[in-house]
Parts: structure tokens; C-alpha cells; sequence
């Protein structure tokens, strides 16, 4: 009698149980906090900076770098977007197919005034997901282009976050199950900056520029900046080796194809003659001066 009502009480006990709390909200410190671990190439962009240097031209270079296809109704949307940017972030898998690179975009900025639900539904995407603390995911309704956005997150009018199709899971993953952002982060510094594995970038490199891939070795990844100088842009990045030895060995290399680079005609031989490339413990540091004549 008494194991039946201990049993009895026990389950009226689990029956009130109170309800498991609801799901985290995503939250995002930087921009960069939205990238997913699985693209190879993160590029950061001051578009203050850019506006400032370049005027409209600096923003159409941005749009022409997002990776969404011209026809696309989302493009529009970014374009607009990036108008009300400050800093822009960029995640890219290298191509598969030309013009079709998987990838994720992060907008900081101001975009209350961009009327986001009205231009979401008109480029084709679903009504919004609450996800809580103000935070909203919209799904593309029909298939896309593989780099066009097929899932746009909005963070409080304040950062939107464009996934294509191929990183819909990952970026999934970061934002609402808590899995850890891309480990690659972009120097807060410069007009533009980068940060890349090398395991993706080497065969393109090597295709076409295969006396630099012989120097560069078995770098693991590279990070640089770009900013303005009196003359130009200057260009700073530098490459992680093995070890010391293999960075003073590929050091000398590149001084080698500079050395080679500098007798040639034209903007190519000039560009080499401002190259400079040095070994700092297991890193090669590269500083490149690019002179308004060469940007022209």
C-alpha cells in the first residue's frame, strides 16, 4: 500500500514538473561571432573607410564581392544594405563552379529604415522565426543559386546575417546550438583585412603563380591587412610556417622571385621592386606598396 502511494506521488510530482526553458536566443559579440568553422576565407571591410577613400566606387566593389548572383532578388537587398554598413564581413569557400562560392555575409550597421519585412517577402522569403531577444530568421521560400541568400538572420535591425544554401547548416549550428564560431579573425585594422587557411588557396595559387607557391612552402594559413597611405595602400601579411628554419628558407625564396619579378616591365616589375619579405620567428612578414599609378 505504502509503494503505491510513494508511486502515486512521484508521478503527480512529474506531472508538475515545470516545462524545460526555451531555447537560447543567438547573440553575437562581433560580427565575426556568426561565421561557421568550415569556410576558409574571412575578409573584413571598414566601409566607413572605404566610402571615405573611394567614394561609391568602394561600395561597388563590396557588392561585387558578396557572392550573390546578379539575378537574384536578394541582391538588391544587399546592395541596399550595404549602403547603412559600417563594417562588413565575409566568409568564402574557394569556387567550385566560377561565380558560385558558398558563403556567409554579416552586415553591421543601422537598418531600421531599410523596411526589411516588406523587402524579405518581396525577394521571395518566408515570414519570419522569433528566436528571441528581437532576433529573426527568414527562409528563402523556393530554391536558390547556390550563392545566392537562402537564409537571412536580422540581430535587432543592427546586424544581418546572409547564409547561402551550401552553409545553412553550419552557420545554424554557431548561431542557435552555441557551436564555436570560425577561429579565423580578420585584424581589426586597415581598409580591409584577412585571415585564410592556405589548404584551400594553395592550388589556386599554384596554378597561377607557381614560383610563389614554391616559396610560400607549407604554410598553414596567412593573415594581412590593407590601408592608405600618403603614396597609396599599403598591403601588410604575413604566413605561418612549421618552423623557423622553413620561414627564414621561404623568406629567402620570395626574395628570390622578387629579385626575378623586378626586371620585368611594367606594373608587375614596379610592384616587385616595393615588395619586402622578411623571417620573423615562424612567420614570413610581406609588406607590398601599392602606388596610386599601380592601382590605376
Amino acid at each position: 500500500m505504502k509503494r503505491r502511494f510513494l508511486l502515486a506521488l512521484l508521478l503527480a510530482a512529474a506531472g508538475c514538473a515545470a516545462p524545460p526553458p526555451p531555447p537560447r536566443a543567438p547573440s553575437i559579440t562581433t560580427p565575426a561571432d556568426a561565421l561557421p568553422g568550415d569556410l576558409d576565407l574571412v575578409v573584413r571591410v571598414d566601409l566607413e573607410k572605404v566610402r571615405a577613400a573611394l567614394g561609391p566606387a568602394g561600395a561597388e566593389l563590396m557588392r561585387r564581392g558578396t557572392g550573390a548572383l546578379p539575378g537574384d532578388p536578394g541582391t538588391e537587398l544587399v546592395a541596399r544594405a550595404l549602403e547603412r554598413t559600417s563594417v562588413a564581413f565575409l566568409a568564402l569557400r574557394p569556387e567550385l563552379v566560377p561565380g558560385e562560392a558558398d558563403n556567409v555575409l554579416v552586415l553591421s550597421g543601422r537598418f531600421a529604415d531599410l523596411g526589411l519585412d516588406q523587402a524579405l517577402a518581396s525577394a521571395g522569403f518566408a515570414s519570419p522565426v522569433d528566436l528571441g531577444a528581437d532576433v529573426r530568421r527568414f527562409d528563402r521560400k523556393t530554391k536558390v543559386g547556390r550563392a545566392a541568400p537562402a537564409r537571412i538572420y536580422v540581430f535587432r535591425n543592427e546586424q544581418l546575417v546572409f547564409v547561402s544554401a551550401a552553409e545553412l547548416d553550419s552557420v545554424e549550428a554557431v548561431l542557435e546550438r552555441g557551436m564555436r564560431p570560425s577561429p579565423l579573425r580578420p585584424r581589426e585594422q586597415g581598409v580591409l583585412a584577412f585571415a585564410a587557411r592556405l589548404r584551400a588557396l594553395r592550388y589556386g595559387i599554384a596554378q597561377r603563380y607557381p614560383s610563389i607557391a614554391r616559396a610560400v612552402g607549407d604554410a598553414a594559413g596567412v593573415e594581412g591587412s590593407i590601408d592608405a597611405t600618403p603614396e597609396g595602400l599599403g598591403l601588410d601579411l604575413s604566413l605561418e610556417l612549421p618552423s623557423e628554419l622553413d620561414a627564414q628558407a621561404s623568406a629567402e625564396a620570395l626574395g628570390r622571385v622578387k629579385e626575378a619579378l623586378e626586371g620585368a616591365d611594367g606594373k608587375l616589375g614596379a610592384l616587385a621592386k616595393g615588395a619586402r619579405a622578411e623571417a620573423v620567428g615562424r612567420y614570413v612578414v610581406v609588406r607590398l606598396a601599392l602606388v596610386r599609378g599601380l592601382l590605376e
